[in-house]
């Protein structure tokens, strides 16, 4: 089996639930929302995982501008899971030569990814799973943004903008500038 028997599997679970594909992932938009599907090959082409992700257009907006992709990649979201991150905590690659490979996985994804894209649809499970993920330890600014921006929006605006401020002071670059940005945008400053 290849990974295009995944992708063909995957898209007949996901196309009636009205999701889009485009080569290896898939994209449902709803008003505030887009939930994201990706097969993820590994670089020997003989495994593959699931990404998934939930785009708050609304937060994306307020970091990165107005402008928004036709198409969103599961990296752009604003929170994002491994499937195996969904099931156990641990990472889960499948061997594509593995017998019922797509079907096994096309259940897991019915069974994990789909709830969890259905469970991130408010700011409040989103910033939820940002802070449980504990992003700002791993301080990679676009989570933390993505937590301050949520706080913001929650109502919480001192601790949005003593994030950003932390923030800004372990980043160097382009980053402080983005993050100055934002702060700006939300009267930290």
């Amino acid at each position: 089996m290849n990974a295009k028997a995944v992708i063909a599997r995957l898209d007949e679970v996901l196309k009636p639930l009205g999701f889009e594909k485009n080569k290896t992932t898939w994209n449902l938009k709803s008003s505030l929302f887009v939930d994201v599907v990706d097969v993820q090959t590994s670089k020997t082409g003989d495994m593959v995982t699931v990404n998934a992700g939930v785009l708050h257009l609304d937060v994306h907006a307020k970091c990165w501008g107005g402008d928004f992709p036709k198409f969103i990649e599961e990296p752009f979201c604003t929170v994002r899971a491994r499937i195996g991150q969904l099931l156990d905590g641990n990472d889960l690659w499948w061997q594509l030569n593995a017998d019922d490979v797509a079907n096994e996985i096309a259940q897991k994804v019915c069974l994990q990814v789909l709830p969890f894209l259905e469970q991130m649809h408010s700011a409040e499970a989103m910033e939820r799973f940002l802070t449980n993920a504990q992003v700002v330890k791993k301080k990679y600014p676009p989570p933390v943004i993505y937590l301050a921006i949520l706080k913001h929006e929650m109502g919480d605006a001192e601790s949005a903008c003593k994030l950003l401020g932390d923030l800004k002071k372990t980043t160097v670059g382009a980053w402080q500038d983005r993050i100055s940005q934002i702060a700006k945008s939300l009267s930290c400053c």
